[in-house]
């Protein structure tokens, strides 16, 4: 072999790479006259591997295999691959060699520069649709720049001449097709252009022209010093120049990871991209050397595992071949599967405890190292919590994103809070962050932030303005009588203490509001002062706040390339940023457990490893040509299809497979979704079913049931339903007509608010609650009607109106429940001027928001039972009609009749009594509801008993009250829950108290 002839080697998945590289560097590969380097020549070895961890680990073993003596390492680089991109990677190789590309645009700047373009494309294209969506919501323009990007990376990693996409233009295309050719022009024309005047470019570009800078460098003037390119497919053009180059130096050499030198030409000539040999099928014929010119590195050749892994491959074409090629091999399948198992699991959160309990168990093997390797980060996530339970840390080389850590978490509750306008729940997370303390001692900033929470953000009325946040708060504060129980704790001292801190946060935020349109770097300025008048310097604290200042400072570097933005599209970008970097938090010593990324994870040889996420769509991922080019297109710029992804991913599963214990994973369900195995999983589930091994398909396995161990209580001893007695002494006395109805439906509920003094807390709510609406309601309508008793005002609708605007002025400081509202009261007060002439008819006095009670004996006690009537009309006739008014949905007259909604029934026992002072005993000649929705119609009259019977039914209903309370009065009387619901769906205020779904589920039964 001459050094001019390409030296290509290969190393199966199922040995150990770089341990087999290593030894053979110490035994003097690659050099022509196979001299073992001594402790200095070893100096001058350069190896290229396909990612840093790759770089450490081959550091590592050098240091190993001598021994741990002092010794001076090759010099060890990644290369990059398509891949490497989304490790954070920096340029494969130095650039301090003359003839160095130009800079390249950073990310975030790329991203930016985009952006500004697509605003310009735009402005130029105003008739087109995409141009007016642009317009009308600036912050997808992001969206399509970060799209585009990936578009660009595309282009320049694969090389493509960026000058035949007019060429495009020939096919058939669809309209919006056409219209998505004529928006590419920004990255056909635009985008170059603006690079080439900023002297700079891609990033994609910069890596590829480095590439081919070296390998240039190298073909012209080649080394004599070894040179060794190892664990690379060539997936990049560039990257495959560079190989090309180094295979033909005189002391060069590539070595492949995993060429099946054993596959039949067949199948070798028929692999496609999906076929984890096709890249470097594609690899060796841009060497110009044939598969058989291949060498096995010594100590390389394959084993059982390899054998499996190859026919597990097979391509479709070929697969006819399986009877002959599987037959008479049960004992190559037996040493193949030895280490292997497979474990199929219910769903995804058992995936995730089974592959926590594999990894748990490796540490009780001294020295096991064991890693899960997925490209799913939602499952990777879902293990670190799981071992949590064991205060296990496992190391995740994809880290977390920053923007859930320290001040960067800060920085991105205070953009959700903007781009959602202060909404309750976002202000109540703002606030609650440990790090907004508005420059108050934290306890003092906590407990505040508790008082406006109570008082502001939970009453139904939705988030006060910001900036009227104190002046909200001075007002609940002189009001508490109407609040809820806990802010009747407050002291005076504290409602002072919330008040100020209230008026530091309006003086910090609401200047924020002002969203005009201004430099990105102003708008991250405003925003980082406003994070620092929140936190202090505690925003820049630990690696959090170290990775956060970087990332501010580049954003304001790169700002530049974006000439205006409004606020919400700089919370986008900013947001995006923070997401997009990832935090790698620094543990102390080694860590034997690991979570890898499938490029990661191509040359480790851990002891044990997890493969997980085995589902199609997941591992391999479903094929997506992108929404910038379709199938033909691809072809006409000479693009790969999607599909090679497939047989990137497929390659990477083969390697891992090749370790010597090894654990496949995957989940018959995702979600309520059931899910397919991965197409390798279902082929090697086919050759052991024809090897008569159906048992080790993963369908029974002691992973599952441990899983589900994990997850169940030892013993299962459902609470049930609970009988509370109270004393007789403790229980009420007095009850609303409203609470009887409770007290029939839900009698639990009457226990905890008025024995245990119980109060429901709202949640923190968003849109304004109707409950409040009514009570707003109520108020101005009772206001009006006892304004004018008697003959209507001429204007009646704008005195309504009047009225309304009095009660609604001091929630004026809510602009949520004013302006979802108010427009529904003025529909109200039309229409209730429009009825009210006819429903006055015979009426010669109306009495409204009128409090009444009556006493009887309970047992030997007296009861009183008090309501509080919308409106009574005192009719011509000597008799009365009693009316209430409705926001929600009034009970139909057959629960009226059957006592479950004895509102009116009991007032009108209560009016017959004579309990509604100035009004005297009178009989209800009717019982009148009046819905008000504010829709179409507005209001709804509704009358649910007329005449006689209701003197009856009032009667009746009274005599059954107090059937009910003489049996309350009695100790043996427990307070039920859910007695009588109206559904079984219903949710009610003490449900979660009497542990209502755990009984119920179990029937009851202890």
């Amino acid at each position: 072999m001459t050094p001019q002839e390409p030296r290509v080697f290969t190393i199966a998945p199922d040995r150990p790479f770089l341990e087999v590289l290593a030894k053979a560097v110490l035994g003097g590969f690659p050099r022509t006259d196979g001299a073992p380097p001594d402790a200095l020549a070893l100096a001058r070895w350069t190896i290229l591997l396909p990612t840093r961890r790759a770089a450490r680990e081959l550091e590592d073993i050098f240091f190993r295999r001598t021994g741990g003596k002092g010794l001076l390492l090759p010099k060890i680089k990644p290369i990059g691959d398509i891949d490497e991109d989304l490790l954070g990677g920096d340029d494969p190789l130095t650039d301090d060699l003359a003839g160095s590309p130009p800079p390249a645009i950073s990310r975030p700047g790329q991203l930016l520069l985009l952006i500004d373009l697509i605003d310009e494309w735009a402005a130029q294209n105003p008739q087109t649709r995409l141009a007016a969506e642009i317009a009308s919501a600036p912050h997808q323009a992001h969206g399509l720049a970060v799209s585009l990007a990936q578009f660009l990376d595309g282009l320049e990693t694969e090389d493509i001449d960026q000058s035949l996409i007019p060429g495009l233009y020939d096919l058939e295309n669809a309209r919006h097709r056409e219209a998505i050719l004529e928006f590419l022009n920004i990255a056909r024309q635009a985008y170059p252009a603006r690079l080439n005047a900023m002297g700079r470019i891609g990033p994609q570009q910069r890596r590829s022209a480095i590439l081919r800078r070296e390998a240039a460098r190298l073909s012209t003037s080649p080394p004599d010093a070894p040179f060794i390119a190892a664990g690379s497919t060539g997936t990049i053009p560039a990257t495959r120049a560079l190989l090309a180059a180094i295979a033909r130096l005189p002391n060069g050499a590539v070595v492949l990871p995993g060429l099946d030198l054993r596959l039949d030409e067949e199948s070798w000539t028929a692999a496609g991209p999906t076929h984890p040999q096709f890249a470097m099928k594609q690899l060796l014929a841009a060497l110009g050397i044939a598969r058989p010119e291949v060498h096995e590195m010594a100590g390389g050749a394959p084993g059982p595992r390899s054998w499996l892994a190859g026919e597990m491959m097979r391509p479709a074409e070929t697969a006819h071949h399986w009877r002959d090629t599987l037959s008479g091999h049960d004992g190559t399948i037996a040493d193949a599967m030895a280490g292997v198992e497979l474990v199929e699991t219910r769903n995804q959160q058992e995936q995730a405890s089974a592959i926590a309990l594999i990894l748990r168990q490796s540490l009780e093997t001294q020295g096991l190292t064991a890693c899960l390797v997925t490209p799913d980060r939602q499952l990777a996530r879902r293990v670190k919590a799981e071992l949590t339970r064991w205060n296990i840390a496992i190391d995740d080389s994809a880290g977390e994103p920053l923007i859930g850590a320290g001040g960067a978490a800060l920085i991105n509750l205070l953009l959700e809070a903007l781009l959602q306008d202060f909404s309750s729940a976002a202000l109540c997370a703002l606030l609650r962050h440990v790090m907004a303390t508005f420059g108050a001692a934290p306890d003092r900033a906590r407990r505040a932030a508790s008082i406006i929470d109570l008082a502001l953000l939970r009453g139904g009325t939705g988030a006060p303005d910001i900036a009227a946040l104190p002046h909200a708060l001075r007002l609940a504060s002189s009001d508490t009588a109407n609040g809820h129980l806990l802010t009747r704790a407050i002291t005076a001292e504290e409602w002072d203490s919330a008040i100020i801190h209230a008026t530091r946060i309006a003086e910090v935020l609401d200047p924020l509001r002002r969203d005009k349109p201004d430099t990105l770097e102003r708008h991250l300025d405003r925003l980082v002062a406003a994070c620092m008048a929140m936190a202090g310097e505690r925003l820049w604290e630990g690696e959090p706040g170290a990775l956060l200042a970087e990332a501010v400072a580049l954003l304001k570097v790169e700002s530049a390339h974006l000439k205006t933005c409004g606020l919400q599209r700089a919370a986008v970008i900013i947001r995006h940023l923070l997401q997009g970097l990832p935090l790698r938090q620094q543990q102390q010593g080694v860590n034997p457990l690991a979570i890898l990324g499938l490029l990661e994870a191509r040359l480790m040889r851990p002891g044990l490893v997890v493969l997980a996420g085995l589902n199609e769509g997941v591992w391999p991922a479903s094929p997506d040509p992108g929404p910038w080019l379709n199938r033909p297109m691809r072809d006409i710029l000479a693009m790969s299809q999607p599909e090679r992804g497939i047989g990137q991913t497929a390659h990477d599963f083969v390697q891992a497979f090749g370790c010597s214990q090894v654990k496949l994973v995957w989940p018959r369900r995702s979600g309520d979704a059931p899910v397919t195995p991965s197409r390798w999983i279902l082929r090697l589930q086919m050759i052991l079913k024809a090897a008569g091994r159906k048992e080790l398909s993963g369908a029974v396995s002691p992973w599952q049931g441990l899983a589900r161990r994990l997850a169940e209580p030892g013993a299962v001893t459902p609470a049930a339903k609970p009988r509370p007695r109270p004393p007789v002494a403790l229980r009420p006395r007095q009850l609303s007509v409203t609470r009887i109805e409770t007290l029939i439906r839900d009698p639990y509920a009457i226990y905890a608010r008025y024995v245990l003094k119980l109060q429901p807390l709202d949640a923190v709510a968003n849109d304004p609650d109707p409950a409040r609406r009514g009570m707003i309601f109520h108020g101005a309508i009772g206001d009006f009607m006892n304004a004018y008793p008697l003959a209507l005002p001429a204007t009646a609708a704008a005195e309504l109106i009047a009225a309304g605007a009095r009660h609604f002025a001091p929630l004026s400081d809510f602009p949520a429940l004013t302006s979802f509202w108010w427009p529904r009261f003025l529909r109200i007060a039309a229409w209730i001027s429009a009825q009210e002439p006819e429903l006055r008819q015979g009426v010669a006095r109306v009495i409204a928001e009128v409090a009444g009670a009556t006493r009887f004996e309970i047992g030997a006690e007296p009861f009183t039972l008090t309501c509080r009537a919308d409106r009574i009309d005192l009719l011509t006739t000597g008799e009365a009609r009693i009316i209430d008014y409705k926001t929600g949905t009034p009970p139909s007259k057959t629960q009226v009749e059957a006592g479950l909604a004895p509102q009116l029934t009991l007032q009108a026992a209560i009016l017959a009594a004579g309990g509604f002072p100035g009004i005297g005993a009178r009989t209800a000649r009717a019982l009148t509801y009046i819905k008000l929705s504010g829709g179409e119609p507005a209001g709804e009259i509704k009358t649910v008993a007329l005449g006689p019977e209701i003197t009856a039914l009032a009667n009746a209903h009274l005599a059954g009250l107090k059937t009910l309370l003489a049996a309350y009065a009695l100790q043996p009387q427990a307070y039920l829950p859910r007695a009588v619901v109206m559904r079984e769906d219903d949710v009610g205020d003490y449900d979660h108290l009497s542990r209502y779904r755990e009984w119920a589920l179990s029937d009851g039964k202890p």
